[in-house]
């Protein structure tokens, strides 16, 4: 006997389909942009790290 099933999608699940490609449709542009700035950044970063004028030490008086 063959039994014709109707396949309708619930809410739930169209939600959850559109909920999940807008979120790897951000997580790639969220990449995309790290992976161009991440280089800028930590080369910014290393140019204004602060530097001690004097090192001082236990030994020296």
């Amino acid at each position: 006997m063959i039994r014709n099933y109707k396949n309708y999608f619930s809410f739930f699940g169209i939600l959850c389909a559109t909920v999940n490609k807008q979120l790897h449709s951000n997580e790639s542009k969220i990449l995309a942009l790290l992976k161009v700035d991440i280089p800028k950044i930590i080369k910014l970063l290393l140019s204004k790290q602060l530097k001690p004028i004097k090192l001082y030490s236990t030994n020296n008086n």
